[in-house]
């Protein structure tokens, strides 16, 4: 699995835990670990893509330090049943690529499935949304300048070398919306290095820094960009929680003499929530078991209800939790709940670890209950969104 090649690469759980969003930190592979994601995107997969989808600025978008304007490498098709489309002309489109300007596409986990199941994985494993951009380049021309995100990253060196900067971070922790925004970047880099095939970099929100192929030397790298989980987050859904108590649901005090009262109770309110045990645990569990699953079909047998022995599923989201409650097993996942009897725990528990698995091997794990009635309850899921098929064996 790539995500666990990833996370090794990284120093598993110590990442998470000490790195993520602290500082950046560059992970060189050795020797035997610079095709580690060759596989994930090759230059023909780009090509095929760039080929067969329709991919309109910005989701794919060239940049030489700004936008280049799409006049410059594309004309207008027109059709007589779908949107009119800016289309790329190869010709043009190299052109420009030859001149300098990057090649960027964005969300191309949605588009190409090793970078889909890889992004998935990830989400699993650091609790979080995850988007992965590509970048191609040929030239030491930057693309984009000295900047910041305001994500963390974890830079993928697919194929050839790219040089990066990185020049610090001058506003902690800064948000998409935030009350200020600091745009004076600074002129010193505080450390340069070349990123080679198969290394790994992190680089926390709010770190400025710059990239660029080495000379003459095509460079493909990917961005997993990590959505943020803030404070702020986690107030919002406290927010939530607090409509249980009367005096939040109350309105707002007009009369002054009743005004600081009322502020007293809410703070004293909010503060028994924030100090209960486990309050944060119980956010990233909400988190997990609300998260949208990654899209996927389920042609055929999704409309035929048609399933065998022979058939591979896997679970929708990879980020649901399987729990016992009340003498019943729970799947908890896309903020949803199944509530099944307790001789379908070995077969929930199999389908979390992710990985397709036949119904041949689920009837073994599940001897009490029949083949037939193991494929009805597993349609059931199928037809819930619960379960994706992914074909036979």
């Amino acid at each position: 699995m790539s995500a666990d090649l990833i996370s090794g690469r990284l120093g598993g759980d110590q990442f998470p835990a000490q790195v993520l969003g602290r500082a950046h930190r560059r992970y060189a592979a050795n020797a035997d670990q610079t095709t580690d994601f060759a596989h994930l995107l090759t230059w023909p997969d780009l090509n095929q893509l760039l080929a067969t989808r329709r991919l309109d600025v910005p989701r794919m978008r060239l940049s030489d330090g700004q936008t280049v304007d799409v006049g410059q490498y594309t004309r207008p098709r027109t059709y007589r049943r779908m949107p009119n489309w800016n289309a790329p002309v190869p010709h043009l489109f190299h052109e420009q690529l030859r001149q300098g300007a990057t090649l960027v596409v964005d969300a191309i986990d949605e588009m190409h499935p090793p970078i889909n199941t890889m992004a998935a994985e990830l989400e699993a494993w650091l609790g979080t949304r995850v988007q992965v951009n590509a970048y191609a380049s040929w030239t030491a021309k930057e693309g984009f300048g000295v900047h910041w995100d305001d994500h963390d990253v974890i830079v993928l060196q697919v194929s050839g070398r790219k040089r990066w900067r990185i020049y610090g971070t001058t506003r902690q922790a800064p948000l998409y919306s935030d009350v200020e925004v600091d745009d004076d970047a600074p002129t010193e880099p505080v450390d340069e290095f070349t990123m080679e095939p198969g290394d790994v970099l992190h680089v926390p929100r709010g770190c400025w820094h710059a990239a660029s192929a080495s000379e003459g030397e095509p460079s493909l790298h990917l961005t997993c960009g990590l959505n943020t989980t803030t404070g702020a987050d986690f107030l919002d859904w406290v927010n939530g929680l607090m409509r249980e108590h009367v005096e939040v649901r109350s309105d707002v005090p007009r009369n002054r003499g009743d005004q600081a009262a009322w502020t007293y109770r809410l703070a004293e309110l909010i503060t028994q929530r924030l100090q209960s045990p486990g309050v944060v645990e119980e956010y990233w569990d909400h988190l997990n078991q609300t998260a949208p699953a990654r899209m996927a079909f389920s042609l055929p047998v999704a409309v035929t209800g048609t399933l065998s022995a022979s058939s591979r599923l896997r679970l929708a989201s990879h980020r649901g939790t399987v729990s016992e409650e009340n003498g019943q097993v729970v799947l908890s996942a896309q903020g949803r709940r199944w509530r099944l009897a307790p001789v379908a725990a070995p077969v929930l528990h199999r389908l979390a670890d992710h990985e397709p698995v036949t119904v041949k091997e689920l009837c073994r794990l599940a001897p009490e209950i029949s083949e037939d009635a193991l494929i009805s309850l597993l349609r059931r899921l199928m037809d819930d969104g619960a379960l994706v098929w992914e074909g036979e064996e």
